[in-house]
């Protein structure tokens, strides 16, 4: 099989043209019905898991697979109460795991626990199909993100000023734990990571909070992942691009039309492969003339990969997604 030019662009060579390779979800309701796997099994049976991932690329053309679904495995296996999933919610959580702040402590058996086991067993399925003609991108909740299903986001939030020295802590503690199971999805098949952290939002932090307590841990996060690693926050980051920069990681993710193409190739340069950032209401709501324009305008600033800006809403039409995966033709 024909190696895919995504793996070219990671490993730093020219390519002729943007691909259409997602490494956010990319699941709609006309997918689960083509595909027959659906929620909320998806989330958890390593087959119909597989089998919807796939469809993004047999069914939309991207040239990507992204697995799991969810941002709430690390935080049911470690003990946060979860909202079960039904066919178009997925799983959420509802209960904090632990009322103190201490630093996190992995059990031994912790992958286990849970849906990890469907997760690795759905990307060595995968790998095995696909080889490396397709990208498997393995998505894991980060540190900011999980630390605030595990204690509370609020609790987290509030402790960044309270309690400084006790948050740097616990956050080292969850990126220890990120790049264990980081390191476990590329054994199983994986070919990237995917650290998404949506609650490092510049919505919600500053550039300070940042700088003080997120770029340590993501370096150091980087510099443990045994493979390439994509960041992908939600969300305004304009103000936190020039950190982003620094924290060594591959690949930005991000959120479009809040953050522009050209504003962050401008800040990160060449630091990083830009993946973005097609609005989420222009593939829900709009034609697909107008994904096509948003498209071109994503390339024109300087996307290498095009993308959803933050995922896709489970009624997009898969036209839209089409369209999308064909506007790269176009340039």
């Amino acid at each position: 099989m024909k190696q895919s030019s995504v793996f070219d662009l990671f490993d730093g060579q020219e390519i002729a043209r943007p691909i259409c390779s997602s490494p956010v979800v990319n699941v709609t309701l006309e997918q689960m019905d083509l595909c027959g796997s659906s929620y909320p099994e998806a989330f958890s049976h390593p087959t119909q898991m597989a089998n919807l991932a796939e469809s993004a690329h047999t069914l939309a053309g991207f040239e990507g697979i992204r697995l799991p679904f969810d941002l709430c495995i690390e935080a049911e296996a470690l003990g946060c109460g979860i909202k079960p999933p039904g066919r178009e919610t997925p799983p959420s959580v509802v209960k904090p795991a632990f009322e103190n702040f201490d630093s996190l402590k992995m059990p031994p058996e912790i992958f286990s626990r849970g849906r990890f086991g469907g997760v690795f067993e759905a990307a060595a399925g995968l790998r095995k199909k696909y080889e490396k003609s397709v990208p498997i991108y393995g998505g894991i909740t980060g540190p900011f993100s999980l630390a605030g299903h595990l204690w509370g986001a609020n609790k987290l939030l509030k402790g960044t000023i309270k309690n400084p020295d006790t948050v740097k802590n616990v956050l080292k503690s969850v990126g220890e734990f990120n790049i264990i199971y980081a390191n476990r999805l590329l054994d199983a098949g994986c070919h990237f990571i995917v650290l998404i952290d949506p609650a490092a939002s510049g919505d919600l932090i500053s550039e300070k909070t940042f700088q003080t307590f997120l770029l340590p841990v993501y370096q150091e996060i980087h510099k443990r992942i045994l493979g390439k690693t994509i960041l992908h926050i939600c969300g305004n980051t304009n103000k936190l691009l020039r950190l982003i920069a620094e924290t060594g990681f591959e690949g930005f993710s991000f959120e479009g039309p809040t953050v522009s193409a050209e504003t962050a190739r401008e800040t990160i340069g060449k630091k990083m492969i830009l993946i973005g950032n097609i609005p989420t209401k222009t593939l829900l709501m709009e034609t697909a003339e107008n994904v096509v324009r948003d498209a071109e305008a994503a390339m024109r600033g300087g996307v290498d990969l095009l993308a959803p800006a933050c995922g896709v809403a489970l009624q997009t039409p898969l036209a839209n997604l089409k369209a999308m995966a064909q506007a790269v033709h176009l340039k």
